[in-house]
């Protein structure tokens, strides 16, 4: 049996080094639970099938031995492979008045309160970057995510605010989140702010 931990590990690195996928940004996102978008959990299915099926079908007719070769694809290419489908189907992100909901690959839900935001870090990982989320609450634990492939608009928001105001923002209703949201500006502008702030170099918020 894997361990758990270098599932995640593998999980983690691969769905960190995905292609660039994007989603449509400027939709509702206030309570809305993000998943990845449609295109990864294709792209997940079709690496799943090649890699468990239609590479050892190949192995197969060129060279024998069917047993060896979906032994191999199942030892080398399955953890991978369905670890990434798996972190499809779980993970999600959920931005509501108050913080950030998420589920992780185990199905395990965590709450961050935009207040209790210490850290924001964003990793360069050649593609649309990576996203680093830390909290005061839960040390050990941080929120992970590709911020072009999850609508990140609310809680860009809600760092800016605090950059520019030195304080979070209260007594939040969805009228007055949908205008701090305008009041930064597109989502192209929201990222650029971010990323000046917090590229390669952890955003303190203490």
């Amino acid at each position: 049996m894997v361990p758990p931990a270098l599932i995640g590990l593998l999980a983690g690195l691969f769905v960190r080094n995905v292609p660039s996928l994007k989603r449509t940004m400027g939709q509702p996102v206030l309570g809305v639970k993000q998943h990845r978008p449609k295109l990864a959990f294709i792209a997940g299915y079709v690496l799943l099938v090649g890699g468990l099926v239609a590479a050892p079908l190949y192995v197969t007719i060129k060279y024998g031995d069917p047993m060896a070769s979906f032994i191999l694809a199942f030892v080398i290419c399955g953890p991978l492979m369905i670890t990434f489908v798996n972190h499809c189907h779980a993970f999600y992100i959920q931005q509501t008045l108050s913080g950030v909901y998420w589920r992780n690959w185990r199905w395990k839900i965590r709450y961050m309160p935009y207040e209790s935001i210490s850290e924001v870090l964003l990793q360069s990982n050649g593609k649309n970057g990576y996203l680093r989320v830390r909290s005061r609450n839960i040390k050990r634990v941080r929120l992970s995510f590709d911020p072009w492939q999850f609508d990140a608009s609310i809680l860009f928001a809600m760092v800016l605010s605090r950059v520019e105001h030195k304080e979070w923002p209260q007594d939040l209703t969805p009228e007055r989140v949908e205008e701090l949201v305008a009041g930064f500006g597109s989502y192209e502008k929201m990222f650029g702010c971010i990323e000046r702030l917090a590229y390669e170099k952890k955003l303190k918020l203490d």
